[in-house]
């Protein structure tokens, strides 16, 4: 995978070489780890600061404030993909970790391939689920390539989505597909998420122009009174849409 495209692990783990083994184990399945934090001010400085993609957190940490606990507060910064890592199996644990709605758990010890599917897990779980209110969603993306891998797209990158049945079609820029996935084709990518799962991950530049489709306001070209032009693309506007949606563009109003 390009370097650019992959997955950036924040690993929470107080113990040094559980923590070595697991950015070796993640290196190895081609991921990228951002950083490694053993407590509880570093985990949450390297959050404001390095922004990563998913973070595997050890439910027990040394000082007051646990890794459930932190797992909350990391959260409300930003919401990603979390992965709890505990050799702890009592069920009190077990139930109040759950409440905050990890994408997987992983037991100690575990093999590297182990770690590896609990990750494709996470990314799975995680945008099956909605953002609960008040949550910031990432700005990138992660989709499934179709070659055994997820891919990076940044949400500003993304032109319109389509519904198709239980799926959605992102259609990006030329140049964020091309980036991508080089030397392929142009062409919409599918996803196996639900059409409303896909827009809680957008930004307020978005724009839901119909009952299956949402554009990205920064690629509008033209709008008229029944359809609108995004670069090379055209989508119907259906009746009432109008007027709303000239509400939401900087629109210099002059005289016919």
């Amino acid at each position: 995978m390009n370097s650019s495209n992959a997955l950036r692990i924040l690993i929470v783990e107080d113990d040094e070489l559980t923590a070595w083994a697991i950015e070796e184990a993640l290196i190895a399945a081609g991921y990228g780890v951002c950083s490694k934090a053993g407590d509880y001010e570093t985990a949450i400085r390297v959050m404001i600061q390095e922004r990563p993609d998913l973070a595997l957190v050890d439910i027990r940490l040394k000082g007051q404030i646990d890794g459930i606990t932190l797992s909350e507060q990391l959260r409300d910064i930003r919401w990603i993909p979390l992965i709890y890592l505990t050799a702890n199996t009592e069920i009190e644990t077990y139930q109040r970790a759950r409440k905050t709605r990890p994408t997987a758990f992983l037991h100690k010890p575990f093999r590297p391939l182990e770690l590896a599917r609990q990750i494709d897990l996470a990314m799975d779980n995680f945008y099956q689920e909605k953002i609960p209110t008040g949550k910031t969603p990432p700005e990138d993306v992660f989709v499934w390539d179709g070659k055994g891998g997820y891919v990076r797209v940044n949400t500003g990158q993304i032109v319109l989505i389509n519904a198709s049945g239980g799926y959605s079609e992102l259609v990006l820029t030329d140049e964020e597909f091309a980036r991508i996935m080089p030397g392929s084709v142009h062409q919409a990518m599918l996803l196996s998420i639900p059409f409303g799962n896909v827009l809680l991950y957008l930004g307020d530049n978005f724009y839901r122009a119909g009952r299956s489709v949402c554009i990205n306001l920064k690629y509008v070209d033209r709008v008229e009174s029944d359809r609108i032009f995004l670069r090379q693309h055209e989508v119907l506007l259906p009746i009432g849409k109008h007027k709303e949606l000239l509400e939401r563009l900087p629109v210099i109003r002059s005289r016919k």
